[in-house]
Parts: C-alpha cells; sequence; structure tokens
C-alpha cells in the first residue's frame, strides 16, 4: 500500500466496542486518513474488521507497529495494556491516541506521559467529551454569558447493570481493580470529572466521597457500583458526581446541571439535548443529534488527531490532562 504523503495512516489495536464503533468507523471517512492496519488478539474479529475497512490485519500490538504504512496508533485495549501498548508505539515513532484511563495506577499514567515527551509525537488521551454535541453547546452557552458566572454543577450518570454485565461480565478484566485501577466505577468517572475541568477552566481542589459495592448475584456476580462526591474547583465552583452501575434500563441517565450567579441554568442530557433556563419562563431546548460515532464526539475527536499530526500542532487534550483527571478519579475511588 502507497500512501499520499498528505495522508496519515492509522492502525487501530484492539476491536471491542470502542475500537470497532467509534474509531474503525470513523477513521474509515475522515479526509486526510486512512486506516491501514487493525490488531486484535482475537484473530477472526481483526480478520472480519480489516475486510471490512480494507486494510491489513494483525494478530498483536507489536507487528501493527512495525508496519511501515502505519504513521499512528489508537490504543483502544484493556485499560492495563494501555501503557506498554502505547509506550511501545511511541518509542517506534508512532502517534497515539489512547483510550482513558491511560493506566491503571498514576505511576504508569505518568510513564505514559513521560515518554510522549521524549519522543516528540503527538500523543492525545481519549477525552471525547470535549467533542460531545450538547457539552459543545453547553460550554458555547456559558462562554456566551448566558447564566452568568458558574457556581455549581450537578452531574449523573447511571448506567443499567444488565448493560455492563453484557460488555463486562464478572470474569471479565473490567472487574479487577489491579486491571482496571478500580473497577468500571473509576474508569467510567475519567470523562466527567474532564468535561467539568474543560467546562469550568478551573482545577479540583478538593474531593470528598462515599463508595458503595455490591455485588450483583443475578448478573454473575458484577458489582453495582454507586459513588457520591463533592468537588471544589479553584474558582470557587461546587459539584456534585453521582456513578451508579446499580440500576434497570428505565432509569439509565446522563445529565448535567450547571447553576450560574445570574439565577440562570442549563442542564445537558445524554449525547443529544441541552436546554437553557432563564428569565423567560419558557425554556429553550436544543436538540443537537448527530450520526454515528458523532453523537459520542469521537469522530471529532479523531479528526481533531489527525488535523494535530498534519498541522504538527498540539492537541486541545494533553498527557496533563489525562494525569489531572485520573487523580480525582482515584481519589473518588478511595
Amino acid at each position: 500500500m502507497i500512501l499520499s504523503k498528505k495522508e496519515v495512516g492509522v492502525g487501530i489495536v484492539g476491536l471491542g466496542f470502542v475500537g470497532e464503533k467509534a474509531h474503525l468507523s470513523s477513521f474509515r471517512k475522515i479526509p486526510g486518513a486512512k486506516l491501514v492496519a487493525v490488531a486484535d488478539m482475537d484473530v477472526a474479529r481483526a480478520n472480519k474488521a480489516a475486510e471490512k475497512a480494507k486494510c491489513v490485519s494483525y494478530s498483536n500490538h507489536k507487528d501493527l507497529i512495525a508496519d511501515s504504512n502505519v504513521d499512528a496508533v489508537v490504543v483502544s485495549v484493556p485499560t492495563f495494556l494501555h501503557p506498554q501498548f502505547a509506550i511501545d508505539a511511541m518509542k517506534a515513532g508512532k502517534h497515539v491516541l489512547c483510550e482513558m484511563p491511560v493506566g491503571p495506577t498514576m505511576a504508569e499514567t505518568k510513564a505514559v506521559v513521560e515518554e510522549a515527551n521524549r519522543s516528540g509525537v503527538v500523543f492525545m488521551p481519549s477525552l471525547n467529551f470535549r467533542f460531545t454535541p450538547n457539552f459543545v453547546k453547553a460550554k458555547s452557552l456559558i462562554e456566551k454569558g448566558m447564566i452568568g458566572k458558574p457556581v455549581s454543577v450537578l452531574y449523573r450518570e447511571f448506567i443499567p447493570a444488565g448493560v455492563l454485565a453484557e460488555q463486562w461480565p464478572a470474569n471479565s478484566w473490567a472487574w479487577d481493580d489491579k486491571k482496571t485501577g478500580g473497577g468500571p466505577g473509576f474508569t467510567l468517572s475519567v470523562w466527567s470529572i474532564d468535561l467539568l475541568r474543560w467546562l469550568l477552566k478551573a482545577e479540583v481542589v478538593d474531593v470528598h466521597s462515599a463508595w458503595n459495592e455490591p455485588v450483583l448475584p443475578a448478573y454473575g456476580g458484577t458489582k453495582g457500583y454507586v459513588s457520591l462526591s463533592v468537588l471544589k474547583f479553584s474558582n470557587g465552583v461546587n459539584a456534585t458526581l453521582a456513578f451508579s452501575g446499580l440500576v434497570r434500563p428505565a432509569t439509565a441517565i446522563s445529565r448535567l446541571e450547571i447553576l450560574g450567579d445570574n439565577t440562570s441554568s442549563l442542564t445537558a442530557t445524554n449525547n443529544d439535548e441541552i436546554t437553557f433556563y432563564g428569565e423567560d419562563p419558557t425554556d429553550q431546548h436544543w436538540i443537537v443529534r448527530e450520526p454515528g460515532a458523532r453523537i459520542w464526539g469521537h469522530y471529532q475527536e479523531d479528526q481533531h488527531f489527525v488535523e494535530c499530526i498534519v498541522n504538527k500542532k498540539k492537541p486541545i487534550m494533553t498527557g496533563e490532562d489525562a494525569i489531572k483527571a485520573q487523580e480525582v478519579a482515584h481519589k473518588i475511588r478511595m
């Protein structure tokens, strides 16, 4: 395969839900990118994806990294494999987009970021909430002064226990605290923590949290985590975060509420709705639904990654952002 000098050759390692449904589908369509290789230890899965994408397949990350057509590697394997795979790719001079959390421990995550700084490649943690349509709209409304200055934030993310068990059975790596850093409750909290840092343009300076993790025999022994946290930000904003995998599908939700000092507020629900409550008793409501992986922000994130490589610029989210989000997530999980 011969690539145009204007094309970035992309290889994806790990073809689970995010690797295939988000990244593979996106990189097949992004201008300036060429999906040239995929890798997965499940050879049949890799071959099927390669046939669909008209690219080559490998059974391990090292062979993919060694492919001269691969300029950039997307690391979307289980968390405990992130550090080694990302470091191997960067040492080979490949740019890296790494799923979050970057590593199970802060030491591993910092080692990845240090290697990125040494290698001089583009390293970008996958913090796609910065590109999710309704959160982008929320940031725009905040910056327009619609709610004055943010004062308080409430964020709730409830995921059905059955959905978690289907994706990650009880014997999966996802429930192993050492392999994940703290189970799904830790793994899934990092995006919203980064989201608040981004929206508020401030850092978390204090964390108070209560955590419960009942075992669920009905789902084979998965854990219905529940955490409630209060965060204080450097600009004085307070936030409450509620995460749970202990609900039925009917109560599944992602909901962000931001209260401002002019008594107006914003509510962003799931991936595609946002409502502004102002002086007018009639609220303003927007549906910002996007097709495919755009609804989660992955297409936009992947496009930004390619643009940073082509234009040799720093991504809007860096290794330091990953570190800060994970530090807070670990404090919540403690």
